[in-house]
């Protein structure tokens, strides 16, 4: 009987920590819709691309009765198309994290949907003008870049230790919302309702996060107590003016940016681009936190973006087309999008139980096995070796690779970069290494189809299994595992105590 007493009070505790625990949620979700907008940025292009570059479709999309008044998108095209997005968004990144912290997060953010919206009404009027594709696919990107400084800084600061991991990745599993949007939209409509669909994402955004609350780390750090106050109390299911746990929370929160903050106690007149610069030479000593963070953090996103993800997003119809699958590859586009979304679900569950590093570790492996099998089906077809089940193996491999993918490398370096920084390096790093990811993301997309024509994607994939073989040598000599500790141990752990 007491036995049940006391299930029946341990049930109704994980009930009360669940309601209070529920407004972080929501407003994690909410700010991660704009995780939405990037996927459905850089899901756009393969299904689009394909209506650009065939001359029937074209015809058909758009109601041209002579041939000679349409442009056909050369493969040189499409890959600027596709890559221009990339580049955009290493251009908004570089002020991002500047603006996040003059602007707030929860400004910031919004004010990004004008670009977003800006940018799907000049694809929706452009048709088959290449320029005006570029230039839209540029703004596009812009408003990327900027959104994947903010986002993870706003959904790091908003949450307790105890959910912080589950809802840093909520970012990734959005990504792959947008993606899996724009595979099915592009799958079962016309290339107009793809770019109207996508429109609808960024004002959906707009009218459900404005009513959320800003920061309270970015309120106190603008000296706002009075906001931090409230805005923590509705972000931990509080109502009551006082409490002990706020109170608590609060001057933990205010301890953590005095001791981050440089020259706290100087007026700000005396910080100067030049004072300012100087400090973050001097916080970039090799023996600093702040280097040892910047040398993880860079390293996960260089290995993110080398695996090529991107450019098997990017260009996932032309993939299963070249690899002569017996399914449909845009049937095959929405399979691996649904995959994706599931599989990015499951480090919520895990990553706070777990740990980041085992699960960096499993992804990295799964995604070399996966490009491997890859490699050795584009090898038998190169050499013209019939197998009556190999039309699957390409549909099977990039699924396999997209799930390891979407349980580590996909959402841990975002949700990483924002628990090694301290709030002023934040300002700064976060934008340097979302420029780099961004940088390496161009990159990929614009050589892959140049790499993959001249080198065949026997090699093409083989290389990048063996970059997610170094990617995982990497993770095992230098990534610390974050899980569970709290900001000011983090920082103890990189100084080296």
């Amino acid at each position: 009987m007491e036995h049940d007493k006391s299930a029946g009070l341990e049930s109704t505790e994980v009930l009360v920590e669940d309601c209070k625990r529920w407004p972080q949620y929501l407003a994690a979700s909410l700010a991660t819709l704009f995780a939405v907008c990037v996927g459905t940025v850089d899901a756009w292009s393969s299904p689009a691309l394909p209506y650009l570059q065939e001359p029937d479709l074209l015809l058909q999309e758009f109601n041209i009765t002579n041939h000679t008044s349409h442009h056909i998108i050369t493969d040189d095209e499409a890959s600027w198309i596709g890559s221009l997005a990339p580049l955009g968004a290493l251009i908004g990144a570089i002020p991002a994290g500047y603006l996040a912290n003059v602007l707030g997060r929860k400004l910031l953010l919004l004010l990004l949907t004008v670009p977003l919206l800006l940018g799907w009404v000049i694809i929706i009027i452009a048709q088959d003008s290449v320029p005006s594709l570029y230039v839209a696919r540029f703004i596009l990107g812009i408003a990327c870049g900027a959104a994947t400084v903010a986002t993870p800084l706003y959904n790091e600061e908003i949450a307790e230790v105890r959910v912080r991991g589950a809802l840093g990745v909520n970012m990734d599993m959005m990504f792959n919302v947008g993606i899996l949007y724009m595979y099915i939209i592009g799958a079962l409509d016309s290339y107009y309702w793809l770019s109207i669909a996508a429109c609808v994402v960024p004002a959906l955004f707009a009218l459900t996060f404005i009513w959320m609350p800003e920061s309270p780390v970015f309120l106190l750090s603008k000296g706002k107590t009075h906001k931090a106050q409230e805005s923590l109390r509705w972000l931990r299911g509080i109502s009551s003016a006082k409490s002990q746990d706020i109170e608590k929370e609060l001057n933990e929160m205010q301890k953590y940016i005095n001791d981050s903050l440089v020259q706290d106690t100087k007026p700000v007149i005396e910080k100067t681009k030049c004072t300012i610069f100087k400090h973050c030479i001097a916080d970039m000593s090799l023996k600093s936190p702040t280097a040892k963070a910047v040398k993880i953090i860079f390293g996960l996103m260089i290995f993110q973006q080398l695996t090529g993800i991107d450019a098997v997003i990017y260009y996932t119809v032309d993939i299963f087309n070249d690899a002569g699958t017996s399914l449909s590859p845009f049937l095959c586009t929405i399979i691996v999008g649904v995959l994706q979304l599931i599989s990015t679900y499951i480090p919520s569950l895990i990553v706070d139980r777990a740990g980041r590093r085992i699960l960096l570790i499993l992804s990295e492996l799964g995604m070399a096995v996966s490009l491997l099998v890859l490699s050795l089906h584009f090898w038998m077809q190169d050499n013209k070796m019939d197998v009556l089940w190999s039309g699957w193996i390409p549909l099977i491999a990039v699924n396999a690779f997209i799930i390891a993918f979407s349980i580590g490398f996909g959402p841990l370096p975002w949700l990483i970069m924002a628990e090694l920084l301290t709030t002023e390096a934040k300002v700064w790093v976060s934008s340097m290494a979302v420029c780099l990811n961004w940088s390496l993301t161009f990159a990929v997309t614009k050589v892959f189809p140049i790499i993959n024509r001249d080198l065949g994607p026997a090699i093409t994939y083989g290389g990048f299994c063996l970059i997610c073989i170094l990617g995982t040598v990497f993770v095992i000599l230098f990534v610390p595992e974050t899980q569970g500790k709290s900001r000011e141990d983090i920082q103890l752990e990189l100084v080296g105590k």
